[in-house]
Formats: structure tokens, C-alpha cells, sequence
């Protein structure tokens, strides 16, 4: 009877060798669910950054114009990471926002002052619970590692800017 160390050693070599080539592709290949996740924080991350720097030149509260400069700069970031993670995994990612986000930067766009002030922060609150639900729902179903990891690196991220957007709605009014 071989030792349990020479059968550590046997059985991976084994497991490996009955894989066929495509096989061990498709064990890394992120999951439909993966790459919709995926899209929709790029295209979450486009959102971000043009209303963040709308609110630099459409807000009049400075807490509002300080979270535009945050979510701008921090979604840049984010929209960096996934590129790269889109490329190794071979998924192309949009480079606009969705269609919904694009009419929103719209309406956004007509405002300026305090009334863009109160719809920006509103529309960040709840575009953020939504960001993170959407979080949660990948870490927890996704298949592929390195998508739930980055799942899991943008959930914190996120949760911070749910709190900096109510801090700001309870300093504007």
C-alpha cells in the first residue's frame, strides 16, 4: 500500500493528465452570470466617473462637490482594475454607461446648484444600495474566482460611498 504522501502526489498528476486541453480552459472561464457582473460595473464605473465630474461643475455644496471628486477618482480606479481583469479573461467590456445611467446623466446635466446637489446625492444613494446588492449577489453565485474577488474588492469600496452620499444629503438638507 503506498504511503498517504506517495498518493498526495499520484493523484493530482492523474486528475491532470485524464483533463483534455479545453477542459482545463473552461474550468477558468467566468460564467455568463461573471461577465454580465462585469459589464455592468464597467458600465456602473463610466456612470460614476462623468456624474462625478459633472457634480465638480454643477454642484453648489462643496460636501457635493467633494463627493463627485472621490467618486470620480475611486471609480477610475475600479474601471482600471476590471479592464485588466477583462482582458486576461477575454471579456469585452462597454466603455459608456448603460442606457438607463445615460439618461440619468442627462437629467443630471439640466441642473446645476442646489437642485442638481439633491438629485445627484439621491440618485448616488441609490445607485450605490444597488451597486452593492449587485456585490453580495456575485461573491455569493459568482464562478470564477477572480471576478468574485473583485467582487469582493469593490464591496467595501462601494459601502463607503453609500455612507460619504447620506452624509452629504444629511449636510445639504
Amino acid at each position: 500500500m503506498p504511503s498517504p504522501k506517495a498518493v498526495a502526489v499520484t493523484v493530482p498528476v492523474v486528475a491532470v493528465a485524464a483533463l483534455s486541453p479545453g477542459t482545463a480552459l473552461a474550468v477558468s472561464s467566468p460564467s455568463p452570470q461573471d461577465v454580465a457582473w462585469m459589464k455592468a460595473s464597467a458600465a456602473g464605473d463610466r456612470f460614476e466617473i462623468q456624474g462625478g465630474r459633472m457634480a465638480q461643475s454643477h454642484a453648489h455644496s462643496a460636501v457635493v462637490k467633494q463627493l463627485g471628486v472621490r467618486l470620480a477618482s475611486d471609480h477610475t480606479k475600479s474601471s482600471r482594475d476590471m479592464k485588466k481583469l477583462a482582458a486576461q479573461l477575454k471579456v469585452t467590456l462597454p466603455d459608456t454607461p448603460d442606457s438607463k445611467e445615460r439618461a440619468e446623466l442627462a437629467r443630471l446635466s439640466s441642473l446645476h446648484g442646489t437642485a442638481f446637489d439633491k438629485q445627484y446625492v439621491k440618485t448616488e444613494i441609490s445607485d450605490h444600495k444597488t451597486d452593492i446588492a449587485e456585490a453580495k449577489k456575485e461573491i455569493s453565485t459568482g464562478s470564477d474566482p477572480q471576478v468574485v474577488n473583485e467582487a469582493r474588492k469593490d464591496l467595501p469600496v462601494l459601502r463607503t460611498h453609500l455612507k460619504l452620499a447620506e452624509q452629504a444629503q444629511s449636510r445639504i438638507g
